[in-house]
């Protein structure tokens, strides 16, 4: 399930330029089944070593500007949110919760919720055109001489898809208990390699590195299905891999 929100009020919305903590702080505070919310933030959902939050949500949006010098962004209300998981009960916990408040904050400022729309789903094809409403990504941890670092892929890069494919698999798992059989993943950038669309991040302290931008998809139903409502790539409930289908 998919909910987009609308917030609005009488002030403009102050943030850090690194947001998305702060987005994800204000989802877990909606929930109202505690020892569930507390389960999604310190455990997850486990697949041998991994672990997978099964939810992911859009930047804020709405109109903008960004103080370099104070590292801040400003968002004029009325700014919009979506929050996409296939765990229904998740998304009817918090859209509930929100119904029943006076106002939502956002690092300490508050807002009205100005409407709360169940999105429809879209048509699930085999061939398909999406955008990204928050950064894809997908890293590896490479070892060379006794040292560790994080490797992020881009889309242009030949085992991006098959490494998108890896992660959709592990979360279909989770969900459904069993493998799919036959899979298929495929991701087509447009164009040539623009470093425009290229984000660098940070989530707290640890540097990502996602792409934004339109691209051409062809994978099983299940699969579209799957990561339109978990996102794709790594690091969802950060804020990363929520698409729409154009």
């Amino acid at each position: 399930m998919r909910v987009t929100i609308e917030f609005t009020g009488e002030k403009d919305l102050y943030l850090p330029l690194q947001y998305n903590h702060i987005v994800q702080g204000f989802i877990y505070n909606q929930m109202t089944d505690s020892d569930f919310s507390e389960f999604l933030h310190d455990e997850g959902f486990k697949y041998e070593k991994r672990r997978f939050k099964l939810f992911t949500f859009s930047r804020l949006e709405g109109e903008f500007r960004i103080l370099k010098r104070e590292n801040k962004i400003i968002i004029k209300p009325p700014f919009k949110l979506t929050i996409s998981s296939p765990i229904d009960e998740f998304i009817f916990d918090i859209s509930k919760n929100m119904f029943k408040k006076d106002y939502c904050i956002f690092n300490n400022q508050r807002f009205q919720l100005n409407s709360l729309n169940i999105v429809n789903p879209p048509v699930f094809k085999d061939r398909a055109r999406i955008k990204f409403l928050s950064p894809v990504v997908m890293y590896s941890t490479i070892e060379e001489k006794g040292i560790k670092y994080t490797y992020y892929y881009s889309p242009w890069d030949k085992n991006f898809s098959m490494l998108l494919l890896n992660n959709l698999l592990k979360k279909y798992e989770i969900i459904y208990g069993e493998k799919l059989i036959d899979p298929h993943f495929k991701l087509y950038p447009l164009g040539d390699e623009d470093k425009r669309y290229q984000k660098v991040l940070k989530y707290k302290n640890t540097v990502v590195k996602g792409w934004m931008g339109i691209y051409d998809i062809e994978c099983n139903l299940d699969l579209l299905k799957l990561g339109y409502y978990t996102g794709l790539g790594a690091k969802n409930s950060q804020g990363f891999g929520c698409f729409e289908i154009l």
